[in-house]
């Protein structure tokens, strides 16, 4: 009998006001009514509610609804990650990790996303293999973190993903497979991940793990290069000067140089002084009116 009257409280809890509001509040948070999010968040919260309170830690995080506040966001992250909400423990871990509005502890992350990742979060398992791969907190292991990424990829996490190609690309933890590398990263290029596409052209361009292909690495780069990667912009210009996979363009491969500068000063300028020595003073105006004219994408 007793058994059957905990059960049945389980269940009037679940489908219980406070947990219908909070799911009301997480709909109204990604419709971007900020407003009914708080509303329905703060009472919950202050009530004890571990998920309202984590999603309260959002809104003052990102100041959406409120007025930003980092501090007041830790104190409801720290409230809903003493009661083991996962993914608090996680963002609390980043506060520490990143110093933000308490002194930086690179132990107290690890504490807080070693938690975390007990519970199966796949991206605190990714910022834990973050820690050993750097040494931040932990003594450096590089094959620790290889399998940590490995654990949060096989959860479908796609940053760790491309960290884990990292590892495979350099062998660092594990043995070098250039293969293996370009898998992982044709995986995250796919899935829209930055940097995914300038690091597979790289392999096309210098054909590691893939056949060497100069075309499709200029397809890769110039992905890259509109996400304003400076590197992928230094090497689309250096494709441009010599005729590497694309058609020799003073004007072109001169415009991503000039976007490139800032980022890659060094090669950037290299090529941008031989362009100097070959080109018109027509060719350069219209470079550097490409170069205006370029958005981000």
């Amino acid at each position: 009998m007793k058994v059957k009257f905990v059960l049945a409280l389980g269940l009037l809890l679940l489908g219980s006001p406070a947990h219908a509001d909070v799911a009301e509040g997480e709909v109204a948070y990604r419709a971007g009514d900020y407003g009914a999010a708080l509303a329905m968040f703060q009472p919950l919260a202050e009530g004890g509610d571990p998920a309202a309170q984590y999603w309260l830690g959002r809104l003052y995080d990102s100041g959406h609804g409120v007025q930003s506040d980092p501090k007041e966001a830790l104190k409801w992250f720290e409230a809903a990650a003493v009661q083991g909400h996962a993914e608090a423990q996680r963002v609390v871990g980043i506060y520490y990790e990143e110093g933000k509005v308490v002194p930086q502890d690179y132990g107290e992350a690890y504490r807080w996303y070693e938690r975390s990742a007990e519970q199966g979060n796949d991206k605190a398992m990714r910022n834990l293999a973050t820690l050993y791969q750097n040494g931040w907190g932990v003594p450096a292991d590089p094959e620790r973190a290889a399998e940590l990424y490995g654990e949060a990829a096989d959860l479908g996490n796609e940053k760790a993903k491309r960290n884990l190609a990292y590892l495979y690309y350099f062998g660092a933890g594990v043995p070098q497979d250039f293969e293996k590398a370009a898998e992982l990263f044709q995986q995250t290029a796919s899935a829209g991940i930055g940097r995914a596409e300038f690091d597979l052209g790289r392999l096309y361009y210098r054909g590691q793990g893939v056949e060497q292909d100069y075309a499709k690495a200029a397809e890769l780069f110039e992905i890259a290069a509109g996400q304003a990667h400076g590197r992928a912009q230094v090497f689309l210009g250096r494709m441009y000067y010599l005729g590497e996979g694309v058609p020799k363009d003073y004007v072109r491969s001169y415009a991503w140089l000039i976007l490139a500068e800032p980022q890659e000063p060094e090669s950037a300028g290299y090529f941008l002084a031989k362009l100097r020595d070959a080109m018109s003073a027509e060719q350069l105006a219209e470079a550097k009116s490409l170069a205006a004219a370029f958005r981000p994408n």
